[in-house]
């Protein structure tokens, strides 16, 4: 249970979330992290890297042909020995099969190591996509959408294109610096020192840059990140940032961010193109070396010619990887930026959820909240000792003022946060023995601000609820008064909506009631459903939720009391307390908050209005007494009948 101990004065404590991923904090760190999480994509990056090598071998091995080749010619030339062309044209064809087993083997290696690269990013997808419905609301709360957009597509398609590549590409330099090393000093050590000379110094800068430059890859992939959060915010709040005129803020926060972005992406790139000309460079000097020397030791009789083409070709394949080593650094710096950022998300801590629990079948709905106390923050409590019982078919209102906690309950029932202490019971079973997924599958839920998806009326209206049909879809809209509309659409019912599909908010209502009629869950939850519709068609909607309550446990949280009025017991909320309860009547006979909240709203009636100036709630002292006593008493002044007669006033 993540509620902690009964008595508890603060958020739980202690290993309250199951599995954590390792978070790398530096490139080698980040690479370990890659490669530890790649799991059975491991064999395949291994057996990428068994065929690499052979084929590096083979490469290593073909300029000792092409040796003995230059030789024979040489002396044939000199006039030391004959020319011998079916010699010559069988080392020629032994060389050649050398090379195309060698493109083979890198042809077969490339494609084992990028099938496994786009599984792992498959994987990274899938990994990030339950994480996100395994963390806390707390954490979704309080970061940026773009972010956690940003980290699910750009970090995991930079990780998808390079990761196996990474280590195969890192394997294969390595291994042909050093073969090829070795190959040079075996053809001639003097030479071998004088080619590798000037490499090593590139080498050495190499590795001074990349040490100096893997915070810009950091610092893009973050301010990436950072354009996406914005762009996302100003995209869905639009029409705010026109309303108050905010473009000019907006774009100029853009700016900040996107000029942030451009110097940390030049630099990288800077860094990026500007090593492999070095290495260019390099080759090329390699090249003159080699030549000047080996010229020198041709005439002092050391070497033949056949060392010297030898060694062009050693050149190329020693100054090559490390060319490449500077491209490859520089993926994999982009590779550990975007997998750091990426098992920064994994290992956080997840909501805790048993998977062994028992099954919950459909609630009769009897719901219980027992000393529950909660809060958003540690060290500030909204729900204090919380005592409630709600019998099954009962309709309960929830209303006070803005921050007394309504919505917090609602949160609470549905496990959207677990209580610092305390228990919730449906049917007598503690919520916290439940997962999540069952306790809310025991509810429909209407929330002020309704959302649509991606897809047509139907599916919209028959979200999740896999059992219903057509017939089912077209009478909850019925109900609710949008089935005219609907029909009115091109294709109807199997018309394509999306967020910005030009809906009213009246009309998404309409169609987020709906959708919670055809779930037919046994305990219904109205967060301000009708809020945002007009008179007439709240009218309307009130008709069919007080059909769709019917039998079932109801909670309705709601400002406009007209709405609550016939509710079964409304509770009247103040500072995370209940301070009344009762049915309408008899909160109105009370004359304590409620009344004050009534005559706010309504005109004068036949009981005449309370100045709220002059009657105030005493102050709460037990939410057990006022769930049980009917609330607590009131200060207010008895008020005296004025009595109009002709001569008096």
């Amino acid at each position: 249970m993540t509620s902690g101990e009964p008595g508890a004065r603060g958020p739980p404590r202690g290993p309250m979330w199951s599995r954590q991923v390792t978070k790398p904090r530096s490139l080698s760190g980040a690479m370990k992290s890659l490669f530890a999480y790649m799991g059975r994509e491991r064999r395949a990056v291994l057996a990428g890297m068994v065929l690499m090598l052979f084929a590096t071998v083979l490469a290593l091995i073909g300029p000792q042909f092409l040796e003995v080749m230059t030789d024979g010619i040489s002396a044939a030339i000199s006039g030391r020995t004959d020319l011998d062309m079916a010699w010559i044209g069988g080392i020629a064809l032994t060389l050649l099969a050398i090379y195309l087993l060698s493109f083979g083997l890198n042809t077969a290696s490339n494609y084992i190591i990028s099938s496994s690269s786009e599984r792992v990013g498959d994987r990274m997808r899938r990994d990030l996509s339950r994480k996100f419905f395994r963390l806390p609301f707390s954490y979704l709360e309080s970061h940026q959408v773009g972010d956690l957009m940003s980290r699910m597509t750009n970090d995991t398609d930079t990780v998808r294109k390079s990761s196996g590549d990474s280590f195969a590409t890192t394997f294969n330099v390595a291994f042909t610096i050093i073969g090829t090393l070795v190959m040079m000093f075996y053809t001639s050590w003097m030479l071998a020192i004088v080619a590798v000379i000037p490499t090593l110094v590139g080498m050495g800068v190499l590795y001074i840059v990349t040490h100096r430059t893997q915070k810009y890859f950091v610092a893009q992939q973050r301010d990436l990140a950072g354009i996406n959060g914005i762009v996302e915010e100003v995209y869905y709040g639009h029409d705010i940032v026109r309303t108050y005129n905010g473009w000019d803020n907006s774009s100029r926060e853009f700016g900040e961010i996107n000029q942030r972005l451009f110097q940390s992406s030049f630099r990288a790139r800077l860094a990026t193109s500007m090593m492999p000309q070095l290495m260019n460079f390099i080759g090329n000097l390699g090249y003159v070396i080699v030549c000047i020397a080996g010229s020198i030791l041709i005439m002092d009789g050391t070497i033949e010619y056949g060392v010297i083409a030898a060694f062009i070709v050693y050149i190329k394949m020693f100054t090559m990887p490390v060319a490449e080593m500077a491209d490859v650094i520089a993926r994999m710096q982009s590779v550990a930026s975007a997998s750091e950022r990426v098992f920064d998300f994994l290992s956080l801590p997840e909501m805790d959820e048993d998977p062994e629990l028992p099954g919950f079948g459909r609630a009769v709905g009897r719901v219980e909240f027992r000393g529950v106390r909660f809060g958003y923050v540690e060290g500030t409590e909204i729900i204090h000792g919380l005592d409630l019982t709600v019998e099954p078919g009962s309709t309960v209102a929830i209303v006070g003022p803005t921050g007394a906690g309504k919505t917090t309950i609602v949160n609470l029932l549905m496990r959207f946060h677990d209580p610092w202490s305390g228990s919730i019971l449906i049917d007598g079973v503690p919520t916290s023995s439940m997962s999540r997924a069952q306790v809310r599958d025991q509810f429909s839920m209407v929330l002020q601000d309704s959302w649509i998806f991606e897809g047509t009326v139907h599916d919209n209206v028959a979200f999740t609820s896999a059992g219903a049909t057509r017939e089912s879809v077209e009478e909850a809209c019925r109900t609710v008064g949008i089935d005219e509309y609907v029909r009115s659409l091109p294709d109807g019912y199997d018309t394509v909506l999306s967020p910005g599909s030009g809906l009213s908010v009246g009309q998404r209502q309409q169609i987020a009631i709906a959708r919670a009629i055809v779930k037919d869950a046994p305990m219904i939850i109205l967060d301000e459903a009708t809020s945002s519709v007009d008179t007439r068609t709240e009218k309307r909607i009130q008709a069919a939720m007080d059909r769709m309550t019917a039998g079932r446990t109801s909670f309705v949280i709601a400002h406009r009391l007209s709405t609550v009025r016939h509710a079964d017991r409304i509770l009247v909320m103040v500072g995370g307390e209940i301070v009344e309860s009762g049915t309408h009547e008899e909160l109105l006979e009370l004359g304590g908050y409620y009344r004050m909240l009534h005559d706010a709203q309504f005109e004068e009636s036949d009981r005449g209005p309370l100045r709220s100036s002059r009657c105030r709630p005493a102050p709460y002292r037990s939410s057990r007494r006022s769930t049980r006593t009917g609330g607590p008493r009131t200060r207010c002044p008895r008020r005296r009948s004025r009595r109009r007669s002709s001569g008096r006033r």
